[in-house]
């Protein structure tokens, strides 16, 4: 329903969009073409009006109105020359009337000073009392002797309703005008149904597309074809369909994840309690002491678990200061005493411009110390671990480089999801619960930063940065 009504919305706005061009077009031009012949009707009236009057005011005051009827229809288009028209004067009238023949469709009328009419060109209102439209007529007085005898009217064509070439070609232009609406209007329907069906062809299939991820089917992706905003809208519905999925996927994944890392330890606990309750373990400090450490890694668990809570919902509150870098390096002295203990070569270099740091300084110590806890896990014999501190435009580059086995590059993109791992076969205790770099991200992307990491075989590094 919804492509068919596009469709004909489209079709619909074309047809009224063409009529309406051709009718704006056409109106005007249909109405100045008929005042330009008016006015060319009056200005020829009004020509003919001073051809004749001094013709039919001679005749008038000579002949009387016997003479004006013979002289009239004489000189209408199509009739002959005058005849009888009295001794001397029907060359004169001839010869002037062969110069002045009435156009088709005009007439000439003449009235005696009571408004009756003494000649007409076509004959019509002889004897009867004349009655025009000022509009229809163009008029002048008929003088012998400075005196008024008559009146002389030229009828127009167009103001009377008369057939004439005027008349015709405004008719003719009138029709074309029609014409070309309907051509307009069939050319604007084929136009409306190929552009109506390559609009909502695309966007009929991204309905339907829409339609099944609503309904759970994630997996729905779109090739839309046509024109360069279609293509980018398939595109970016690919990409929001996949970011569903994978989120789909993360929270699949999470509720396994979480379950399994708290089956583990309450299986320990309570199986060892229920043996100290059966008396087959002892109830001693070595055996509580062990139950004390899993309840703590129960507690840590939940405890990331709410900081991951914290990172995904964007809900994060930094404690912005400014504060000296040597302050950030004091609180990493027991890393540094650890490293010692392992016999790494641990390692710190800091740009020398650098020595303050605006940051949530408790936030940035959880980074470094998760990063650099990894590195330490993971560093190989004769173990090397550095700590880099760069400037970089607006914002610092801090960079964790430990030497020992790389990530495999298939790994690397996951590395930041939670509970991942890049050897599951590790357990708690060994690889940790896989949060740390997840939590670490979220913590990194507050200060308006990023964190990427980079490995070859023998040696790996984490990069992040932060907004100064």
């Amino acid at each position: 329903m919804a492509k068919a009504g596009l469709a004909k919305k489209i079709i619909t706005t074309l047809i009224v969009v063409s009529l309406v061009s051709v009718l704006i077009t056409a109106i005007p031009m249909l109405l100045m073409t008929r005042q330009q012949f008016s006015n060319y009707i009056d200005k020829y009236d009004q020509a003919m009006l001073e051809q004749w009057l001094p013709v039919v005011s001679e005749t008038y005051a000579q002949n009387g109105a016997s003479g004006l009827q013979d002289l009239l229809e004489s000189n209408t288009m199509g009739g002959g020359m005058g005849n009888g028209m009295g001794n001397g004067m029907g060359m004169r009238r001839g010869g002037v009337a062969a110069g002045m023949r009435m156009k088709q469709g005009q007439r000439l009328v003449v009235t005696d000073m009571k408004g009756t009419v003494l000649a007409d060109s076509r004959g019509l209102l002889l004897g009867h009392q004349a009655n025009f439209d000022p509009a229809d007529v163009s008029s002048a007085p008929l003088m012998n002797d400075q005196q008024k005898i008559g009146t002389l009217y030229v009828i127009s064509p167009l103001g009377s309703g008369l057939a004439s070439l005027e008349n015709d070609f405004i008719n003719r232009l009138t029709g074309s005008t029609v014409i070309l609406a309907l051509i307009m209007a069939i050319i604007a329907l084929i136009v409306g149904l190929l552009l109506g069906k390559r609009i909502s062809a695309p966007l009929g299939d991204l309905s339907t597309a829409i339609h099944n991820v609503a309904r759970g089917k994630l997996d729905q992706r779109l090739d839309l074809q046509g024109d360069e905003e279609f293509e980018q809208l398939g595109r970016d519905f690919n990409l929001m369909a996949q970011n569903l999925e994978n989120a789909d996927q993360n929270r699949r994944r999470m509720t396994a994840d979480v379950s399994h890392e708290l089956r583990t330890p309450l299986t320990f606990l309570r199986g060892q309690l229920e043996e100290m309750q059966n008396g087959n373990v002892p109830a001693n400090a070595e055996n509580i002491s062990l139950l004390l450490d899993e309840v703590i890694r129960l507690s840590r668990l939940v405890k990331e678990l709410d900081n991951l809570a914290l990172v995904e919902n964007h809900a994060i509150k930094l404690n912005l200061n400014i504060f000296p870098v040597n302050e950030l390096l004091e609180r990493l002295t027991p890393v540094n005493i650890a490293m010692q203990d392992k016999g790494i070569n641990y390692s710190i270099e800091v740009e020398q411009d650098i020595q303050h740091i605006t940051a949530d300084l408790d936030r940035l110590l959880q980074i470094l110390l998760n990063l650099l806890s990894n590195a330490m896990q993971h560093t190989g014999d004769n173990g090397m671990v550095k700590l880099s501190v760069r400037r970089q435009k607006e914002s610092l580059q801090f960079s964790v480089t430990n030497n020992g086995p790389g990530i495999p590059a298939e790994n690397l993109p996951y590395i930041f999801e939670r509970f991942y791992r890049v050897d599951d076969n590790r357990n708690r205790r060994a690889g940790g619960m896989g949060l740390g770099l997840a939590i670490a991200k979220g913590y990194t992307e507050a200060h308006q930063g990023e964190m990427w990491a980079e490995s070859s075989p023998n040696e790996t590094t984490f990069f992040f940065t932060i907004a100064q």
